[in-house]
C-alpha cells in the first residue's frame, strides 16, 4: 500500500498542530508546579491556554475553514510568523524587572500562544479574501463567456444549420432520417442558447446589494404569470387561491422566480399538467406553494438543492432551480421542495416587508 504523500496541506496542520500542543503542555506543566497559583497566574495561563489549545486542534477545524491545499500552507507561515513577532515582543518587555520570577515562563508561553493564533487568524482572513477574489474574477469570465463568445458562437452555428436545411429543401437530397437529426440539433442549440441567456440572471441574483429591494405585491405578478402559462399551454389548468394583498421583500427579479418555478412545473409534465397555487401568509414570511400532478422530482434534485453543492455524481438538470433559490435567498427567504405520488409542491418563502421597511419606505415617497 502507498503511504500517503506529505503535502504543504498536512505539513501547515503538522505545524499547527505542533505549535498548540507543545504550548498548551508548557503551559500546563508550570499551572501543576505552581500548586496554588494567584489571581495572576490564572489568568496568564488562560489567555495562553485557551489559543494554544485552539492551535492544538487545527488538525479539526483548519481543513474545514474554507483553505486548502497551498492555503493552508500559508496560514500556517503567517502562525509561525506570529510566534516570532510575539516571542519577540514578550522577551523584550521581560526585560524590564519583575518582581515574580515564576511568571516569566507562563508569560512566555502565552505570548507565543497568542501570537500564533493571531498569526493564522489573520493569514486565514487573507486567504479567505485571496479566494473571494479570485472565485469574483472566475465567475466575471464564466459570465462573459456564457453571455457573449459562447452563444456568439451557437448563433452562428444555427445560422450554417439553417442554410443546411434551406439548401437540402430546394435540391431534395435530405433524407428524412437526416432532417430529423437536423432538427434535433437545432433545438438542442436552442436549449444551450436559452441556458445562456440566464448567465445575466445570475450575476443579478449574486448581485442583491445593487437592486433595489422593496416592498412588491405579490398577488398581480402570480395571476399574470398563471395567465401567460395558460396561453402559451392551452392543455395545462392551473388554479390559484390568492388573498387580495400580499407584501413581499423583492425586486424586478420576483417576475423571474415565478416564471421559472411555474414554467418548469409545466414542461417537465408528462400529463396534462395541473397547478394548484395558492399564498398564504404567517407572522412575517409569505409562502407561494406552487403544486403540480407531474412525475416526481429526481431523489438528486432535492439531494443537490438540499446540500447546496454538485457532485460528479448528484447533480441538477439545468441551472432553473439554482437560479430561483439564488434570487429567493438574496431576498432573505428559502425554496422548498417537497414530493409524493401525487405531484410535487414548490414552496417559495418570502420576508414579508418589515416595520422597518416601511418607514424607509415611507421616506422614500416623502414629498
Amino acid at each position: 500500500m502507498t503511504p500517503p504523500a506529505i503535502t504543504k496541506q498536512s505539513l501547515g496542520t503538522g505545524y499547527v498542530v505542533a505549535t498548540g500542543v507543545v504550548l498548551s503542555g508548557a503551559l500546563l506543566a508550570h499551572g501543576v508546579s505552581i500548586g496554588h497559583p494567584s489571581p495572576i497566574d490564572v489568568v496568564i495561563l488562560s489567555v495562553g491556554l485557551i489559543p494554544a489549545i485552539a492551535l492544538g486542534a487545527a488538525n479539526y477545524w483548519l481543513p474545514v475553514s474554507g483553505l486548502t491545499g497551498d492555503q493552508i500552507w500559508t496560514a500556517a507561515e503567517w502562525c509561525g510568523f506570529g510566534v516570532a513577532l510575539f516571542t519577540v515582543i514578550t522577551i523584550v518587555v521581560l526585560l524590564a524587572p519583575i518582581p515574580q520570577s515564576s511568571m516569566v515562563p507562563p508569560i512566555l508561553a502565552s505570548g507565543v500562544a497568542v501570537g500564533g493564533f493571531g498569526g493564522i487568524l489573520f493569514g486565514w482572513l487573507l486567504e479567505l479574501r485571496r479566494s473571494r477574489r479570485r472565485l469574483t474574477q472566475s465567475n466575471e469570465v464564466l459570465f462573459r463567456v456564457l453571455r457573449h463568445d459562447l452563444r456568439n458562437d451557437l448563433n452562428v452555428a444555427l445560422g450554417h444549420i439553417g442554410e443546411i436545411q434551406r439548401a437540402a429543401t430546394e435540391e431534395r437530397e435530405m433524407s428524412a432520417e437526416s432532417r430529423a437529426h437536423v432538427e434535433q440539433l437545432n433545438d438542442s442549440i436552442d436549449d444551450i442558447i436559452n441556458t445562456t441567456e440566464k448567465a445575466r440572471q445570475i450575476e443579478y441574483a449574486f448581485d442583491a446589494d445593487r437592486r433595489a429591494q422593496q416592498p412588491i405585491d405579490l398577488v398581480p405578478h402570480v395571476r399574470e404569470h398563471a395567465n401567460t402559462i395558460t396561453k402559451s399551454y392551452p392543455e395545462a389548468t392551473v388554479e390559484l387561491d390568492l388573498p387580495e394583498q400580499s407584501l413581499v421583500y423583492a425586486d424586478w427579479m420576483l417576475d423571474t422566480v415565478l416564471q421559472n418555478v411555474i414554467e418548469n412545473a409545466v414542461i417537465h409534465c408528462e400529463a396534462a399538467p395541473t397547478l394548484f397555487i395558492s399564498v398564504e401568509e404567517h407572522d412575517r414570511s409569505v409562502f407561494v406553494h406552487i403544486g403540480d400532478n407531474c412525475p416526481s422530482i429526481p431523489q438528486h434534485e432535492r439531494d443537490v438543492l438540499g446540500s447546496g453543492t454538485e457532485t460528479p455524481l448528484k447533480h441538477s438538470k439545468g441551472v432553473g432551480l439554482w437560479l430561483t433559490t439564488w434570487i429567493v435567498e438574496s431576498y432573505g427567504g428559502a425554496v422548498h421542495l417537497t414530493t409524493t405520488d401525487d405531484g410535487n409542491t414548490v414552496t417559495l418563502e418570502f420576508r414579508g416587508p418589515t416595520v422597518l421597511d416601511e418607514i424607509r419606505q415611507t421616506l422614500r415617497e416623502w414629498p
